[in-house]
């Protein structure tokens, strides 16, 4: 006779305190990584004029050390302080370049265009930050702080923007030009490494001097964290979803009704197994002759 357990349903959890239950798991994982590759910044003082006129630039190249994790992110400060009479914004071209990977237009002649070919004629001290997450572009600054192109600026020209990217001549470049040489460039490059800010001034009239320049990079999290969490989450919502199928299913029975079900199922069999036993044994055989 085969022995029959009673039916036994391991306790049901809603989803959302599951995916809390998995949070609390596996969370600190992923926030162990993401604390360990805290953003770094370097900065570069320079204090050096940028020869006017000159296609041949002013470079700065300092080697940086190994960073925990590749690049997610790179965000480049400039800061530039017009000599004698003044700059010209316009004039300048600036890139950022690794020997090995990665190539940026930080500055590509700001304002030109063929209505102005020398570019915005601005003399400003400059402040900036350059990133991907900029919301305007540096090449139509103008446009942006003064609500046109043809207005000169009457103060410092400060904040974030996105870099110039347009991989285009200096002597040549236009608005129109597609940007297609921005900071994504270096993402997944490694940190440590040269790296190179070039910066000239390709017409005539007006100097700035690159007093500091600098950095700003963030690191890629983890992706081992990141997949175990995914990984985690996902199993529960499909044990989850997997449970109210079967639940639904038509022609099932709720897990009470069903054991009480097979208790009485069990109650019956017995008392049926116990008839027929005490039948067998009060029934007379013949013996063998």
């Amino acid at each position: 006779m085969t022995l029959r357990l009673p039916y036994l349903r391991p306790p049901r959890t809603s989803l959302p305190a599951a995916l809390a239950t998995a949070w609390l798991v596996l969370g600190p994982a992923l926030n162990q990584a993401e604390g360990g590759f805290p953003p770094q910044t370097f900065t570069f003082p320079v204090l050096t004029g940028i020869p006017d006129g000159d296609l041949s630039g002013l470079a700065n190249t300092p080697t940086l050390p190994a960073g925990p994790a590749p690049i997610q992110s790179v965000a480049v400060i400039l800061q530039l302080t017009p000599l004698d009479e003044g700059g010209f914004f316009g004039d300048l071209y600036a890139t950022l370049t690794r020997p090995t990977d990665g190539y940026a237009v930080l500055l590509n002649r700001s304002g030109r265009s063929p209505e102005r070919p020398f570019g915005y004629s601005d003399g400003m001290p400059v402040q900036i930050t350059l990133s991907d997450a900029g919301p305007a572009d540096i090449h139509h600054y103008r446009l942006t702080l003064q609500g046109d192109e043809a207005t000169p600026l009457t103060a410092p020209l400060t904040g974030l923007w996105l870099p110039n990217g347009r991989a285009v001549d200096p002597l040549l470049v236009l608005g129109s030009h597609p940007r297609t040489a921005t900071l994504a460039s270096f993402y997944g490059s490694d940190l440590e490494g040269l790296w190179t800010l070039f910066i000239a001034d390709v017409s005539s009239g007006g100097r700035f001097r690159l007093d500091t320049w600098g950095m700003e990079v963030t690191f890629l999290p983890e992706p081992g964290s990141i997949a175990l969490l995914a990984l985690g989450l996902g199993g529960l919502v499909w044990q989850h979803v997997r449970r109210r199928a079967n639940a639904a299913a038509p022609g099932t029975l709720e897990p009470r009704r069903r054991r009480s079900q097979l208790g009485q199922f069990g109650s019956a069999q017995h008392r049926l197994f116990r008839c027929r036993m005490s039948a067998f044994e009060s029934r007379t055989w013949p013996r063998d002759v």
